[in-house]
C-alpha cells in the first residue's frame, strides 16, 4: 500500500522574487554542481538513483535545458574528505552563475568559511542555522540558500520509531562519520536517546569511505552487543546504500536509514523526506537566480511532510514481526 506525500514549497516556488517562467529563449548560464560522495555520473537526468531526474526536469520547465543554454560543470570528491576544498575550488574557477551544492555540511563544514564567497549557492543543509549557513531561513543572511532537508530534530523521531518498532530496543549504534557525530546532529541524537532511555554509541567510517569499509565496522557493530542501528544522511552511506542493507540483514540488524532509497534496497525502515521533489525546489531555487534574484531573496525551503516507510520483507528475513499500528501509519510498506 502507499499513500503519496510531497515535499512542501513546491508551490511557493512561483511566488517567490525573480522566479524565472519558461520561455522559449533564455541567455545561457553557467552551473556548477558538487558532491562530497559518490560518482559525477549521479548527477544527470538519466542518473540512478532516479530523483536527479526531477531536478534537470525542473530546470527545462523554467527554460533551461544543457546543451542549449545551459552549460554545467559537475565535480565530486569521490569520498575523500581532503579534496573538498578542491573541489570547492574547481568549481569557483568556472566562474558559474550558480553553484549547486548537495550536501552544504560536508564541503562548507569541513574547510569553514561558509559566507565570504560571492557566487550564489543553492544547497541541501539539514539545518542551515545551526550549521552557520544562515541566521534566518526566511530571509538567508548570505550568498546561500537552498533545502532545509530535515531539522536536527528529526534524527529524534527516527529513533522513537525504531523504539516502537522493535520492543526490547536498548544498545544502538549509529553509523555515521565523526564530523556528523560530533556536531549538531550527534548532540540533539544523544539527548533523544537520553529521552528514550537507550544507549547510544558511535559507528564511526573513516575520512575516506570505500566499499570495503563497511564490513569490519558491521563486525564490531554485532561484537558490541547492539541490537539496532541508525544509519546518518552521508552520501556515501547513500552511495553504498545495498552493502549496508545487506550487511545488515546479514548481521540481524534492525536499522532506520534516512532515505526511501535504502528501503527499496532491502532496508527496514525509512522516514524520510521525498529527494526528487526537494530536489524539484533546488532546481526552481536555480533558475530564479538566473532570472535575477538573489539568494538574500529566496528562503529555505523547510519539508513540513515526511514519507514512513517500512519492509515487511527485510523485518521478516531477520525475524522480526513490525507492529501493525506502524505499518498503518506507514506511507508505503513493501511487501
Amino acid at each position: 500500500m502507499k499513500r503519496r506525500t510531497f515535499v512542501a514549497g513546491s508551490a511557493a516556488l512561483l511566488t517567490m522574487p525573480g522566479i524565472v517562467r519558461a520561455q522559449t529563449t533564455k541567455p545561457t548560464k553557467r552551473l556548477a554542481m558538487i558532491r562530497p560522495a559518490g560518482p559525477v555520473s549521479v548527477m544527470t537526468p538519466n542518473g540512478y538513483p532516479p530523483y536527479y531526474k526531477a531536478f534537470f526536469e525542473e530546470l527545462a520547465r523554467q527554460g533551461y535545458v544543457e546543451g542549449q543554454n545551459l552549460i554545467i560543470f559537475r565535480f565530486s570528491a569521490e569520498g575523500h574528505e581532503d579534496r573538498y576544498g578542491a573541489v570547492l575550488q574547481q568549481a569557483i574557477d568556472k566562474v558559474p552563475d550558480v553553484i549547486w551544492c548537495a550536501n552544504a555540511a560536508a564541503i562548507f563544514g569541513m574547510i569553514g568559511n561558509k559566507t565570504t564567497m560571492t557566487i550564489p549557492i543553492v544547497a541541501f543543509s539539514s539545518d542551515p542555522i545551526a550549521e552557520g549557513l544562515t541566521t534566518s531561513l526566511a530571509r538567508p543572511s548570505s550568498n546561500i540558500t537552498g533545502v532545509a532537508i530535515a531539522g536536527f530534530e528529526i534524527w529524534g523521531k527516527r529513533l522513537s520509531i525504531l523504539k516502537e518498532a522493535i520492543a526490547n530496543l536498548k544498545h544502538l549504534r549509529v553509523l555515521s562519520k565523526e564530523y556528523w557525530w560530533n556536531g549538531p546532529t550527534g548532540q540533539t541524537l544523544r539527548q533523544a536517546a537520553e529521552q528514550l532511555d537507550l544507549s547510544l554509541a558511535p559507528a564511526l567510517l573513516k575520512a575516506d569511505v570505500g566499499v570495503d569499509s563497511y564490513a569490519p565496522i558491521f563486525e564490531q557493530i554485532k561484537a558490541s552487543g547492539a541490537d539496532g542501528l541508525l544509519v546518518d544522511d552521508y552520501l556515501d552511506n547513500l552511495m553504498h546504500r545495498a552493502i549496508i542493507t545487506s550487511l545488515a540483514a546479514q548481521h540481524r540488524l534492525p536499522a532506520m536509514y534516512p532515505y526511501r532509497e535504502f528501503i527499496v534496497d532491502g532496508g527496514l525502515l525509512a522516514y524520510a523526506i521525498n529527494l526528487s521533489e526537494a530536489l524539484r525546489i533546488a532546481a526552481g531555487q536555480i533558475a530564479s537566480i538566473f532570472g535575477g534574484a538573489r539568494p538574500v531573496e529566496i528562503p529555505f525551503v523547510q519539508p513540513t511532510r515526511y514519507q514512513l516507510i517500512a519492509n515487511v520483507k527485510a523485518a521478516q528475513a531477520i525475524g522480526l514481526t513490525l507492529p501493525a499500528p506502524l505499518l498503518l501509519r506507514a506511507d508505503e510498506v513493501i511487501d
